[in-house]
């Protein structure tokens, strides 16, 4: 199951040993020093053991919503981009209550409306190409020369290889899940909601149509 962290909640569902034996995952959590992931539920039946088969089953409903909104995100990084304004991604939320991704910088007060204009319109121009997510693991040396807006020492020890997402022609470190193309997206009206400036900081939110649910 893919653990939380990188600004993505955690996956969620069963491990379980036969009809008898199983356990409702609600959290998993990764150490990254030591390499262990952790798997946190609650035991409803016979507790499993050390040497048991199991069978992990990810609540398929919860990972596809949620790479939905991760690659959404990646979608706004690279509807910057399209809008000129390339900046350093400092926070990526991912969490579906109010998704938004941060960048160091400033807008002019006077320029804020129109640039979320040319946003929102970015953003649907770049779901409708219907572009195709890309995931490579790559050298420091050939990230370096991809991803030149990020400190990739926050994503891997120096010499470390690093995973490359590749969304809408954007290239990011990351760790996360992500849906096949930008065009995914439509379905349920994913685009950009807000944006506000403050301290140095940009924020633009984004969410999806959850009238789409029913």
């Amino acid at each position: 199951m893919h653990p939380q962290g990188g600004g993505q909640p955690t996956d969620v569902g069963t491990i379980s040993a036969g009809e008898e034996q199983t356990v409702s995952i609600s959290k998993v959590t990764l150490d990254r020093d030591s390499g262990i992931v952790t798997h946190e539920g609650t035991v409803t039946t016979e507790p499993l053991q050390v040497g048991d088969h199991v069978k992990v089953s990810v609540n398929a409903e919860q990972r596809r919503i949620l790479s939905e909104c991760h690659t959404a995100g990646h979608v706004v990084d690279s509807a910057m981009a399209r809008c000129g304004q390339v900046l350093p991604a400092s926070k990526g939320y991912h969490f579906l209550d109010s998704p938004y991704v941060e960048y160091k910088g400033s807008v002019p007060p006077d320029e804020r409306p129109k640039l979320l204009e040319k946003l929102q319109h970015a953003f649907a121009d770049l779901v409708k190409e219907d572009l195709e997510t890309k995931i490579e693991t790559m050298s420091r040396q050939k990230a370096e020369g991809l991803c030149k807006t990020f400190d990739l020492d926050m994503f891997a020890k120096p010499g470390q290889p690093l995973r490359i997402v590749t969304v809408a022609g954007w290239h990011c470190p990351c760790g996360g899940t992500h849906v096949k193309s930008t065009g995914e997206l439509k379905k349920r009206q994913w685009g950009i909601t807000g944006l506000k400036c403050k301290k140095d900081i940009v924020r633009v939110r984004y969410g999806y149509d959850k009238s789409s649910d029913s």
